[in-house]
């Protein structure tokens, strides 16, 4: 069995962080991070953390050495926990910038990216959309390509784009043909 590789980082200004969790999307010139989870010593999580807070570039060590940056810095939240000399953070944008034409599907292994997609577009698109409708949505936006996968590292993830219109002419469709249903629900004690 092949040993595994060494942790992937994240280098700025000499201080270097590893790296749980990245989505990221290559392009001529940097890597985009759409989402981040690093772990490492306090004040190197923390100066990764600020300078790509702050717009600036890091080196994503993964062979060959990248470049990379937030994709829109000022929509990033970030979080911080720590335990003992380890401190973790996340970089994740923030809910209230996501919109039905901007958003990121992210799961880990072993999560269900048609349920975490529905739970999205449920609460970004005013159209009702039932949770066993889950899967064909996934398919149906996979088909009509409302979704683009990312790169990963420690997860996977789509950026998501969604026409409403589009959604709801599919769902009359399906709903007419069968192909889905809304459960009728049942009265007790008749």
């Amino acid at each position: 069995m092949p040993s595994p590789g060494p942790f992937p980082t994240l280098v700025a200004g000499g201080f270097s962080a590893y790296i749980d969790l990245v989505a990221y999307e290559e392009t001529p010139y940097t890597a985009l991070v759409y989402a981040l989870s690093l772990f490492g010593h306090k004040t190197a999580v923390d100066a990764v953390r600020a300078r790509l807070r702050m717009g600036e570039s890091v080196t994503l060590s993964l062979p060959p050495d990248t470049t990379a940056r937030l994709v829109v810095p000022e929509t990033f939240v970030s979080h911080t926990r720590r335990a003992g000399e380890v401190t973790h953070a996340t970089l994740l944008r923030d809910p209230r910038t996501l919109t039905t034409s901007d958003f990121l599907v992210l799961v880990r292994e072993g999560e269900d990216p048609a349920r975490r997609f529905h739970r999205l577009c449920d609460g970004l698109v005013t159209t009702p959309l039932l949770p066993h409708w889950a899967l064909w949505l996934w398919r149906w936006a996979q088909q009509h390509e409302s979704v683009r996968e990312l790169r990963g590292i420690g997860c996977r993830a789509w950026l998501g784009r969604l026409d409403e219109t589009q959604l709801e002419q599919a769902l009359t469709g399906a709903l007419q043909t069968g192909i889905l249903t809304i459960p009728v629900p049942t009265v007790q004690g008749a």
